[in-house]
């Protein structure tokens, strides 16, 4: 049986006034997200126009991922959002899936999309607002509403949508609630039969959060946290204030945290942040008149895009990550107690946030954790398939496909590697290697900053040792020199650090993990090798590491032990094969543009070993 997932809505064709997202854009300022304007509404009162972003598709086999992707790697548009704003659907993504396969969209049994928007869902979203906003601020949200879900979230224009995109009509068609597609990208693919699920965003249909049990083939929910309740939407707000992108750049704030004293600011977002019983919390503030003036007296003026950051801003960043541990912490602790459960998924753009999944893992309540790889939405596709296949299935699933990789992107040949560097040949040289990851080993052991390109693309935000850039932990001078000169980002951004999953526990304070091969966790780089691998240790002491299995990757982990063999440290700075706002590299084609537009000395793709020309 093939099931279809995927993510993503549209407003390309502009249907009616109001229907074009300013809020979908990464590069809104800090009164720009506050203001009413082109039929939509301030974010802090949860414009449904932002919906649609990170459009990707998933295709299952009996349960099993066959191929999944997102849209961005295909179109090289980051986040899936034209300069207008306006979301793209993953059709890039679904053919590829469809191909990967060698089937048609006929051969397909099943489609089943990310969220389920209905006329009276929307009424009781504008209607759950309605306490906070003058009523004048009501009619105008509820007409926003109104006017976008008729034209791009009804099921008439979704299934228009995709038979647009596929030239064909589903055979089935299911609409999942978005948390739920969350929590069964998290569930199934945990490998767990029972476990406590958490689910954070920005927002879904209503709901911002979904605390719930999973239980064999089943998803219980325990309780939810609805608009304006958004831990997501909070963190998006403060990112914007300190002069970062929506939606690209929440994990700047992260890094930026590590700079800061979170005491200067504590009291001030306690206030924002309301912790009640049963491990409930409280953000009602957000949809009060007087939010955007409330932190412009708090907290200052607000930062501007690529201007210099202040000590104060770093002291925000520092409060803002303090409330989001503290407040996930006090939900997961009254989780854990009512239930007994100690296994604990988790998805939703907030669990990329690695710093509070460290805090988790450090703190002893569960015993196994599983976090999705790709959470933000573009991971919905595999859930919403995931989600509709296990309801429509008769029989219980007979096994449960546990994700150990994430390597379902594209894959090239050598013949077509060898096409491409053919269309390069007066700008690069190449030559073939009989053991390219000890050639890639020695060039980074003497200071080479190498592009590394191998077998199937990662699918999710992180570039696992297949489209990575590697590097010389042991270089105190090799972060700055990748952030400024390669990466094109701000000089106080970390780099992770892929280590020997064998040998992790001896360079890293694992407590609480037993491996963390999706580079979703933060932990402290033990103290006696912090001056030995300065180039992956945060200014805190910590790192948001990798562990690499010779069972998943073994190219990689080849690498990395012939890295050891000459410097003996079996770890590699990796970061993404991307520059700043462009998607991780898809194709040889792309590898070789990034290559030729930054400082990269070299790069690896298959077993062909290029460096520029001296032109």
């Amino acid at each position: 049986m093939f099931t279809l997932g995927y993510c993503g809505f549209t407003r390309n064709t502009r249907p009616g006034k109001g229907i074009r997202s300013p809020f979908a854009k990464t590069n809104q300022d800090f009164e720009n997200i506050f203001s009413f304007r082109e039929g939509e509404v301030p974010f802090s009162m949860f414009p449904l126009g932002y919906f649609g972003h990170d459009a990707s598709a998933c295709l299952l086999l009996n349960g099993e991922v066959i191929a999944c992707a997102s849209e961005e790697r295909f179109t090289r548009i980051k986040h899936s959002l034209n300069l207008a704003g306006n979301t793209l659907l993953p059709r890039h993504s679904i053919n590829y899936c469809l191909q990967k396969a060698n089937i048609t969209i006929k051969d397909v049994d099943l489609v089943a999309h990310y969220c389920k928007f209905t006329r009276p869902i929307i009424r009781k979203r504008a209607e759950l607002l309605r306490p906070y906003i003058p009523e004048e601020d009501f009619l105008r949200v509820n007409q926003s509403y109104q006017i976008i879900y008729d034209g791009m979230m009804n099921k008439k224009t979704l299934l228009g949508q995709f038979e647009y995109m596929t030239g064909e009509k589903p055979k089935k068609f299911i609409q999942v609630p978005h948390h739920k597609a969350h929590a069964a990208s998290a569930f199934y693919p945990s490998g767990f039969d029972k476990s406590v699920i958490l689910t954070i965003d920005g927002t879904g249909e209503l709901e911002s959060s979904l605390f719930a049990t999973g239980n064999g083939n089943s998803i219980e929910t325990i309780q939810s946290a609805y608009i304006p309740t958004s831990l997501g939407a909070l963190y998006l707000i403060i990112t914007v204030f300190l002069g970062f992108r929506t939606l690209d750049d929440e994990y700047k704030v992260m890094g930026l945290a590590s700079y800061g004293n979170p005491e200067k600011y504590r009291k001030f977002f306690k206030s924002l942040v309301t912790l009640g019983e049963s491990g409930k919390y409280s953000t009602e503030i957000l949809g009060k008149p007087d939010f955007k003036e409330l932190l412009l007296k708090n907290l200052g003026a607000p930062g501007k895009f690529d201007e210099p950051f202040s000590q104060n801003h770093a002291d925000i960043a520092a409060s803002l990550q303090e409330t989001l541990n503290e407040t996930v912490m006090h939900t997961l602790k009254h989780i854990s107690s009512q239930t007994g459960i100690r296994k604990l998924c988790m998805a939703g753009g907030v669990a990329l946030n690695s710093t509070m999944n460290g805090v988790i893992a450090r703190s002893g309540l569960f015993d196994d954790i599983f976090i999705q790889p790709a959470a933000s939405d573009e991971g919905c596709c595999a859930g919403a398939a995931l989600y509709a296949y296990t309801k429509t299935k008769k029989s219980r699933l007979q096994e449960k496909f546990k994700w150990e990789h994430v390597y379902w992107g594209p894959e090239y040949s050598p013949a077509e590697i060898l096409n491409t560097l053919d269309l390069f040949k007066d700008k690069i040289r190449w030559v073939k290697k009989d053991d390219i990851a000890a050639s890639v080993a020695f060039g980074i052991a003497n200071g080479k900053v190498v592009g590394w390109f191998q077998g199937r693309m990662e699918f999710g935000p992180r570039a696992l040792g297949n489209r990575s850039i590697l590097a010389d932990p042991r270089d105190p001078d090799m972060k700055d020199r990748i952030n400024k000169k390669v990466k094109r980002r701000e000089l106080f951004r970390p780099f992770a650090p892929a280590v020997l999953e064998e040998e992790a526990n001896e360079y890293f304070d694992m407590t609480g993990l037993y491996n963390s091969p999706f580079m979703l966790f933060v932990v402290p780089v033990k103290e006696k090798y912090r001056s030995v691998i300065p180039a992956v240790t945060h200014v805190d002491g910590t790192s948001r590491i990798q562990t690499v299995s010779k069972k998943t990757n073994l190219l990689f982990h080849k690498v990395l032990t012939e890295f050891k063999k000459l410097t003996a440290i079996p770890v590699i700075l990796n970061t993404s094969f991307n520059v700043r706002n462009e998607p991780i590299v898809c194709s040889p084609k792309d590898a070789i543009n990034c290559f030729m537009s930054t400082d990269i000395d070299c790069i690896a793709i298959g077993n062909y070993y290029i460096e520029k020309r001296n032109i």
